[in-house]
């Protein structure tokens, strides 16, 4: 047997009764597949633990995946070849702790108030590809490098240390959260993921295929910069300024680093050029720069 513990947040409108329906129904469904668990309730999110038969398990799961009633499912641990169950007598328990007064559940629900907490945290500093694994059940500890193609940029703010030596730091904090804002949301809307932040700068990358949604990106992004000057009284603001290099073709991309801290990053040729693209920007006099590597994989 295998057994899967995962969180997830309610559904939009979703009722206590919405709840005891799926406990319900849960147990109706659990009781032919041979499946047994737990869900628990509290400030809006889901905590459950389903444990039988992988075949049934996973198809059961990936039809929780599917519900609208679950958001934002995230796996936090996969058991495999159990031989015995943690909750044999339940088909499905469902659990409102809010509404339980049991002393023993007040540790309990400060405990699942800090992994939910825990888990926005994550979401936020951890790139996406060791998100997505873990959200999948897997161990980015034992993924190896790999070959891939990939579509690389780099951007990196213009005079930057300009402004760290002549402004305070509510102006250069308020700089960075205009860029970094709609810099990265640019990135995300056309299909890239961002695979680090360095300093007043970024290395983000798109799939291979995506290099005209990156040119635009690239495009999208200069254009913020000129309405972030344009409506912006601050001094500083109004200087803001990015440089832009775009690289398309083959890099290492996986774990780098040690036993004492480890990096999911991209390596190679590519990644370099971009980089080095990004820094000519300023000799040169235009805001994105790109190869011919990239341009062949333009449309």
């Amino acid at each position: 047997m295998d057994r899967i513990t995962y969180i997830s947040k309610f559904g939009k409108g979703i009722t206590k009764a919405d709840i005891e329906q799926i406990g319900e129904i849960s147990e109706i469904n659990n009781a032919r597949d041979q499946l047994s668990g737990a869900l628990l309730c509290y400030n809006g999110v889901f905590y459950q633990i389903l444990e039988g038969p992988p075949e049934t398990l996973y198809t059961c799961f990936n039809r929780i995946k599917k519900d609208p009633r679950h958001q934002d499912i995230f796996i936090l641990d996969i058991q495999r070849d159990i031989e015995e169950r943690l909750y044999p007598q339940w088909k499905m328990k469902t659990v409102f702790l809010q509404e339980n007064v049991d002393q023993l559940m007040t540790p309990l629900r400060v405990l699942l108030s800090a992994m939910t907490n825990t888990h926005e945290i994550l979401r936020k500093y951890v790139p996406i590809e060791i998100l997505d694994g873990i959200q999948n059940g897997l161990s980015p500890l034992e993924w190896e490098m790999e070959l891939d193609e990939k579509v690389v940029m780099f951007c990196d703010l213009i005079g930057f240390s300009t402004m760290l030596e002549h402004g305070s730091i509510d102006e250069v904090k308020a700089v960075l959260n205009h860029y970094f804002g709609h810099s990265l949301a640019e990135v995300v809307k056309a299909c890239g993921s961002i695979s680090k932040l360095l300093g007043d700068g970024f290395l983000a990358y798109f799939p291979i295929d995506k290099a005209t949604l990156a040119l635009e990106c690239a495009k999208e992004i200069i254009r913020g910069q000129k309405r972030i000057r344009d409506s912006s009284s601050s001094p500083f603001e109004s200087l803001c300024y990015c440089g832009v290099g775009l690289s398309a073709g083959p890099v290492l991309k996986g774990n780098t680093g040690s036993t004492a801290k480890m990096d999911y990053t991209l390596l190679g040729d590519v990644v370099n050029s971009a980089s080095r693209l990004e820094s000519y920007t300023r000799e040169v006099g235009y805001t994105i720069i790109f190869d011919h590597r990239f341009k062949q994989y333009l449309s």
